[in-house]
């Protein structure tokens, strides 16, 4: 019985460790609760200690993004295309484990948002 216990709390460490490791890197659902109800987001995160870098596909189209990660705090930034030209749009949140919530600043609004990863 105690090595079964021993096994399966080393297996929820290998796990817990591993994800940990990993950051925010992989795919993220996202819901942006815009001013016309919420709009459905999808990030790929890449995680290189503090920096992050991927790319978001909103409605609008799809954009690269940077930022930072540290600790729990993230920051990206990216523009989205438009007719008037580029929308500057930056975000800033709190990453827990497999889900996120912050706030999406647009320049000209301003909306929160929740994620989990996939």
């Amino acid at each position: 019985m105690f090595r079964n216990l021993a096994a399966a709390l080393a297996l929820t460490l290998i796990v817990g460790v591993t994800a940990l490791a990993q950051g925010v890197s992989g795919a993220w659902d996202l819901t942006v609760n815009g001013p016309e109800g919420p709009i459905a987001v999808t990030a790929t995160f890449k995680q290189d200690g503090e920096k992050l870098t991927g790319a978001i596909e909103t409605p609008q189209g799809k954009a690269d993004f940077t930022g930072t990660l540290k600790g729990k705090a993230m920051n990206i930034s990216f523009a989205i295309p438009g007719p008037n030209g580029n929308l500057d749009v930056k975000v800033t949140g709190d990453v827990d484990g497999a889900s996120m919530k912050g706030i999406v600043d647009f320049g000209m609004g301003m909306a929160d948002f929740t994620g989990k990863k996939k």
